[in-house]
């Protein structure tokens, strides 16, 4: 989320909305502020004044992120000013350049209101400090309880320490891109473990379903087992092509490829997917669907694996002879997918995070295994595809998940 602060500008007399730090920067500065540390000390002795600062610029105030450890410096570590002075460092910011000021009690522009010469600090030296895409931290600074017209080579030196900061920043921002990058990459093995195995399950379950009663078969029935093969083969395929597309993607970038959806054919595409998995449970299957072909915009293959997860997952712990509805309808402009199961439930406890990481799921009720990592996947994709998601469960009687798109 982006964030902003105002600052005035003393001179021109004008008030500036300056971005600062988002949210989506890193936070955490242990790796570097013992660097930052020696630096602004460093500075504050060749320069020779009592103090060497950096200022971090927040949406209300600016704040001492470190001060130079040099005698007679009045200013505290995470002190804060407000910013209704038109301080030093707010020039700065606002205008994006240095600031000389040799003497506050000389100038007219600085010489009233302002709280750094009630700290006897009338002379300043400072710079702007910024992300690499332009939102500002803050300054790095210097102030003397003298006069001070700080020459050409403490400007450079300055500017040096900036840089040094800049860089910073930068790799800060890169690790942490970097550390989301990983866990992205760790979630998708995950998603590709899963659903691979998955899909090896499902053919194994059907291909020992076939020899099991291989005898008794007649060549129709032989003939339709095999087709049935064919259509679970040609799904896994399908399954894994989609995973190897996604997997050349930019993953923390991953966008949705739009196009026309039949929501009627792929329900259908996926009931027949599970079918003879439905048939080992003896599930009953109740479907509500339009008569007429029923068409919505989305990514069909993140759709495709949404559903396949939750219908999955109906199945799995659904109990034997149990009962599996799916209906579409359409309510307030919005098409919604509902699937329904009367199996053993979730408790509340883990409703609350159902959707979280490293939940672990508890087996199916035949003992089919399960990871959560499913229901990680469908979090994941119904964000990419702007869609919404509700769950409504009782222990022992059965879950509910609503897709709203």
């Amino acid at each position: 989320m982006d964030r902003f602060a105002k600052v005035s500008i003393r001179g021109i007399n004008e008030s500036k909305n300056v971005q600062i730090t988002s949210d989506s920067k890193p936070g955490d500065f242990d790796t570097v502020v013992s660097k930052w540390q020696t630096l602004i000390d460093t500075l504050a002795r060749i320069i020779d004044v009592p103090s060497g600062l950096i200022m971090r610029l927040n949406s209300d105030n600016i704040e001492v992120f470190l001060k130079s450890d040099t005698a007679g410096n009045p200013y505290k570590e995470n002190e804060k000013a407000e910013l209704i002075y038109g301080l030093y460092c707010e020039s700065v910011i606002g205008l994006q350049q240095p600031l000389i000021v040799p003497d506050a009690t000389k100038s007219k522009t600085w010489k009233d209101n302002n709280p750094d010469i009630d700290l006897n600090m009338i002379s300043y030296l400072g710079v702007p400090i910024n992300w690499p895409d332009g939102e500002c931290f803050g300054t790095v600074c210097v102030l003397d309880n003298k006069e001070n017209h700080y020459n050409q080579d403490f400007l450079d030196l300055i500017t040096q320490i900036k840089q040094h900061i800049e860089l910073d920043l930068k790799i800060l921002l890169s690790n942490a891109e970097l550390k989301e990058l990983n866990e992205i990459k760790t979630k998708f093995m995950s998603l590709i473990s899963h659903d691979v195995r998955g899909n090896m399950a499902t053919l194994h379950q059907f291909l020992q379903l076939i020899t099991s009663d291989f005898e008794n078969m007649d060549a129709e029935e032989m003939k339709n087992s095999l087709i049935s093969l064919s259509q679970i083969s040609s799904t896994s395929f399908n399954t894994l092509d989609n995973i190897l597309k996604w997997s050349k993607n930019d993953l923390v970038h991953l966008e949705p490829e739009i196009q026309p959806v039949n929501i009627n054919e792929l329900i259908e595409e996926l009931l027949s997917f599970f079918n003879h998995v439905i048939q080992l449970k003896s599930i009953q299957v109740y479907t509500s669907l339009f008569a007429e072909k029923i068409i919505i915009h989305t990514d069909r293959n993140m759709l495709s694996a949404i559903l396949r997860n939750l219908i999955s997952n109906a199945i799995k712990f659904n109990r034997k002879d149990g009962e599996l509805e799916i209906k579409v309808a359409l309510i307030n402009n919005r098409h919604q997918i509902s699937i329904k199961d009367t199996g053993i439930g979730i408790s509340k406890v883990n409703l609350k995070k159902l959707f979280k990481d490293n939940v672990q799921q508890a087996s199916g009720t035949s003992g089919e295994s399960s990871t959560g990592i499913g229901l990680l996947i469908v979090n994941e994709f119904i964000d990419k595809i702007g869609a919404g998601i509700q769950v409504e469960s009782k222990i022992d009687e059965g879950t509910k998940f609503i897709i709203e798109l």
